[in-house]
């Protein structure tokens, strides 16, 4: 399977590290796209109420399926800069393949705001994860990695361009039919690493002061540690049938 990674070459280390982190994978058969919000989204910013970084972020996954859709490729892995994937991904993407079917998205790691509760009723089960689909789209809350159709890219670029919303609102994508089916990897599949979010970086004089400062930097880490175990524990797991699980594929 086919992967983009997310990134921008002005944040020197989390673009080094997934280039390296990439390559140990795919050797040079992947590809880096970044569009960086603060050159490129002020006016989209003013419009939408998105930040800088949020614009460029969403910029960035629509030039992936602008390139997908392009090249004819029919799904792929599409992650962001801070991942950690696992030593099988490529065998748990063939089995993720096995079961895509049109207009599908894959969550392979969900970090949810709020308490989220997702379906067990005939979820999938690949090793020691299961896929599962969410008792709503509220649930999933991230774009940190994930497996995309190329049907779902079409229709996010359909209902996203002009930008609209954030990349990882797929609430609002799956009310407009742009996506068809979307589930989550239970327990995650991919890891984080501890960087600090460039999402709202942009503008933000306090934390690009206590990113530059050294000796305050490792408190950085240890809170997106501690977000991220938090967010986690967010997702529950519930012997109910999803309202999701007969929707008709596009």
């Amino acid at each position: 399977m086919y992967c983009f990674a997310i990134s921008i070459p002005r944040f020197r280390e989390r673009h080094a590290y997934i280039a390296e982190h990439l390559a140990r994978f795919w050797g040079p058969d992947f590809e880096i796209i970044g569009i960086d919000g603060d050159a490129a989204g002020q006016e989209i910013s003013a419009r939408t109420g998105l930040t800088p970084g949020q614009v460029g972020c969403a910029l960035s996954h629509l030039a992936v399926y602008e390139t997908l859709v392009a090249r004819k490729i029919p799904w792929a892995l599409v992650v962001e800069d801070d991942v950690v994937l696992p030593h099988d991904i490529h065998d748990i993407l063939v089995r993720i393949e096995a079961t895509l079917r049109r207009g599908d998205v894959v969550l392979l790691y969900n970090r949810p705001q709020h308490l989220a509760a997702f379906s067990t009723v005939d979820a999938v089960s690949i090793g020691d994860y299961r896929l599962c689909l969410p008792m709503s789209m509220s649930g999933l809350g991230t774009t940190a990695a994930y497996v995309i159709t190329r049907q779902a890219a079409e229709g996010i670029l359909a209902a996203n361009r002009p930008i609209v919303v954030a990349a990882d609102n797929w609430t609002y994508f799956y009310e407009r039919r742009a996506v068809s089916r979307a589930r989550v990897m239970s327990p995650n599949a991919v890891a984080v690493q501890p960087f600090e979010s460039t999402i709202f970086a942009s503008g933000s004089k306090v934390g690009a002061f206590l990113r530059s400062n050294r000796i305050l930097r490792p408190l950085l880490t240890a809170r997106r540690k501690f977000l991220t175990t938090r967010m986690a524990a967010n997702m529950v797991f519930v012997d109910e049938v999803s309202p999701y699980a007969n929707i008709s594929p596009q």
